[in-house]
């Protein structure tokens, strides 16, 4: 075996498999979109806007398939996909459970609720659940116990603060979506949040009781640290976006400016927290010893006997 097969093995071993060029390729496309939509005004940055949701979107789709396999990211979808859109359309038509409002945006709409939107709670929705899971230390472990419901309950957090920091932007300044009755948060009323908390925590749940019966991929605990510092850099890099936007875009500055700030305590935290988390994991780092170490045993073999 030659030196170059020794290196593909290598590469795609549990340890370092899991650097994918393709998903970071997305991630950097996702970044470079979110900033030009904030700073580029009419339909061009709308073109941004869907690519950057997009973007999200199949990097969820990706890394959950090598995560939980493509049927299990495809039932997270659908679960978040029929949950979310329902309940959105009710609340505009009844109140319940986010409060009266209607959307701006012309597109193509389900049952009143934009095509896009189910995209953006997906891809969002992965990436919550996927921090969630570092910070319970569930490093590709099958849910069990106690876990099984704390998950899901620290997911409903985490993909809420994004919302604590994007909606009275969205909302209030950009009229992408309009509250009938106003509301006390910068125009947004509190039924909203209590409302995203309860939305997003019944599919969280019902994901993570799907996974105690059919995950089959506890292999992910060894797939290295590259693997879940891409959730991590996504969640990290929305908020980076909507930080950028509260310090360079002017008008507005009662929002924008307080908006910042709750990004930096909610959104800027849980990254850093995650991070330190990932890179202080003790299973993590001894699995890419393990990988290294095997691998510079089997760059010597092969040297000594060509």
């Amino acid at each position: 075996m030659s030196n170059t097969a020794a290196h593909t093995m290598h590469q795609n071993s549990p340890g370092r498999f899991t650097y994918s060029p393709l998903r970071w390729a997305i991630i950097v496309l996702f970044i470079i979109c979110s900033i030009a939509t904030d700073f580029i005004p009419g339909l061009t940055g709308m073109v941004f806007s869907l690519i950057s949701t997009l973007s999200v979107f199949a990097l969820a789709i990706l890394h959950g398939k090598e995560r939980y396999g493509f049927k299990s990211i495809i039932i997270f979808l659908i679960m978040t996909w029929v949950i979310s859109n329902g309940l959105e359309g009710l609340s505009i038509q009844t109140g319940f459970p986010f409060g009266h409002y209607y959307y701006t945006v012309q597109s193509f709409n389900i049952w009143h609720v934009p095509f896009i939107i189910m995209p953006a709670y997906f891809g969002m929705g992965y990436m919550a659940w996927t921090l969630s899971q570092v910070l319970n230390g569930q490093f590709g472990r099958k849910l069990k116990g106690i876990y099984l419901f704390l998950v899901p309950f620290v997911a409903s957090f985490i993909m809420v603060m994004w919302d604590v920091v994007m909606d009275p932007i969205q909302s209030t300044i950009n009229k992408s979506w309009i509250w009938r009755n106003g509301g006390h948060y910068f125009g947004v009323p509190i039924s909203n949040y209590l409302g995203w908390f309860f939305v997003v925590y019944v599919f969280f749940q019902l994901f993570a009781l799907y996974l105690s019966k059919f995950d089959k991929s506890e292999s992910a605990l060894h797939k290295g640290k590259a693997f879940w510092f891409e959730a991590v850099a996504v969640y990290g890099l929305q908020s980076l976006s909507l930080l950028l936007t509260a310090l360079v875009l002017h008008g507005h500055r009662d929002i924008y400016s307080s908006m910042g700030l709750v990004n930096i305590f909610t959104m800027v935290f849980v990254t850093l927290i995650s991070l330190i988390t990932i890179a202080n994991h003790p299973s993590l780092s001894a699995s890419q010893r393990q990988e290294d170490a095997q691998y510079q045993g089997n760059s010597e073999t092969q040297r000594r006997t060509s």
